[in-house]
């Protein structure tokens, strides 16, 4: 009697585990299906929209051309200029009497500034009929700035550090779109990694599913335990798990990829995986990957750029003892007199600054030391950085061939498998783990190679060589 009792608890709670799972797992797994109808992104056409609507490249672009107009500014000032003004209409009021006069004075004016110090000046006035007032006149301007020198007048200083700017600008800018490329590349390869990696798990789940069904076939038919029972529901709930995480992982980086490229709609899936992949070698020594990385490292260059600025002002600084010489003459051509011409040289000093000067020239000085040292501290962190990446590189490379062998070990170990599943040496479910073993097997490998070629490229990007993307761009 009490056998009996404790046999219909057992069938019992057999059935109720066999509900409960029922009720949570179908829901689950039919939530992790897929779209039926999808377009297909593929590689290059991701690359491609990277160049167009990554948010970096846009950053990167509006701040190259934003150093382009503040070049275009600067060399505003050494452009022609040409004003003209007119008085249309005037009312004066002299001793009681009131005047009005229509088109009273107009004028027009020119200037020219030169890189040599030349500020040329032209003005010519026509005015109306008044007494003995001069009616019209030309008047031409012209000086020449001997002391200081030009090249250390503020505003071409202004200009060549602007110069400087645009050229780094786009620097940065192709530097960006690289980062970009290689960053949508990495970024792919792993989704599809992952999107193969996504179908093993389903599959390991849809095979522990079995299992669980055969134990509880079993069990109704009173050859498992429910300890058995348990236990196969455990893995696979725990198979679950992992394809649901899975899964999650997988549409959240799709959808972050298709937001960062600009592509509309969630109905996209990636192009299959290839059935191989074959890195590139690494063609360059480390001696030579340091001597590229100062030649084009573009924060380098800023440094370069900032250090020889201060060297601009420390040269003005020195040579601006506070003379200023300058040699000038005009002449005016009036309607109603001879001709006037004037030439002078001009000459002026203070006596007295409060020391301006010399604080200025210390100034200087030390901005010159510290940009010194920060082109100093940058070599030796270029040095030690590629020095690191040279170091990951030959890692990965190791990594990427133990990758290769355990792959080639699995595939023995599955045709091993294989044959004796065919001979009923071991059940055909042990066979199907084998080969899902191998597909993991693979994606490892697959993601070591990965690896390896994104260390590759970031060193040609270091290196400032063109990065060559297996597979999907060539730029």
């Amino acid at each position: 009697m009490i056998s009996s009792i404790e046999s219909r608890i057992w069938l019992l709670l057999i059935g109720v585990i066999i509900v409960l799972s029922g009720v949570m797992v179908t829901p689950a797994v039919s939530r992790a299906e897929p779209y039926e109808r999808m377009e297909v992104l593929s590689l290059s056409e991701a690359l491609a929209c990277a160049l167009q609507e990554h948010p970096t490249v846009d950053t990167a672009q509006a701040e190259r051309e934003s150093k382009e107009l503040t070049l275009a500014r600067r060399s505003a000032v050494y452009a022609p200029r040409l004003s003209t003004s007119f008085k249309p209409l005037a009312f004066s009021v002299r001793q009681h009497e009131y005047e009005l006069a229509l088109g009273e004075s107009a004028s027009i004016t020119g200037s020219l500034s030169t890189m040599q110090g030349w500020e040329l000046t032209a003005a010519n006035r026509w005015q109306s009929e008044d007494g003995d007032q001069e009616k019209s006149g030309l008047t031409v301007k012209a000086s020449l700035r001997l002391w200081p020198p030009s090249q250390y007048d503020a505003d071409y200083l202004s200009l060549l550090q602007a110069k400087e700017a645009a050229v780094l600008a786009a620097r940065l800018e192709t530097k960006a779109r690289m980062e970009v490329l290689i960053e949508i590349y990495r970024r792919y390869r792993l989704l599809q990694v992952d999107g193969d990696r996504l179908q093993v798990y389903r599959e390991e789940h849809e095979a522990k599913l079995a299992k669980y069904d055969r134990v509880v076939g079993k069990a109704e038919q009173g050859l498992a335990s429910a300890v058995e029972v348990i236990a196969a529901l455990q893995e696979k709930e725990e198979s679950l798990a992992v394809y649901q995480r899975a899964w999650r992982d997988y549409q959240r980086e799709l959808k972050s990829l298709l937001s960062d490229l600009s592509v509309d709609g969630e109905a996209w899936r990636l192009e299959p995986l290839p059935d191989r992949l074959s890195p590139s070698s690494l063609e360059i020594t480390l001696d030579e990957a340091v001597a590229l990385a100062l030649a084009t490292d573009v924060t380098l260059i800023e440094r370069n750029q900032a250090l020889a600025a201060a060297r601009r002002q420390v040269d003005a600084a020195q040579t601006a003892n506070g003379m200023e010489l300058s040699l000038g003459g005009h002449a005016e051509f009036a309607k109603a007199r001879d001709a006037t011409y004037e030439a002078y040289l001009s000459f002026s000093y203070p006596l007295m600054d409060g020391g301006l000067r010399e604080l200025t020239r210390q100034e200087a000085s030390l901005n010159l030391e510290q940009a010194e040292r920060a082109v100093q501290a940058q070599q030796s962190k270029i040095c030690l950085e590629v020095e690191s990446k040279f170091s990951e590189i030959q890692w990965l490379e190791d990594q990427m061939y133990i990758a290769g062998l355990n792959h080639e070990k699995c595939s023995l170990q599955h045709n091993a498998k294989i044959l004796q599943a065919a001979n009923g040496l071991i059940p055909e479910a042990e066979a199907e783990a084998s080969k899902r073993s191998l597909e993991q097997a693979k994606l490892d490998w697959f993601t070591a190679i990965v690896a390896y070629e994104i260390a590759r490229l970031e060193l040609m990007l270091m290196t400032g060589q063109v990065a060559d993307l297996i597979g999907g761009y060539s730029n």
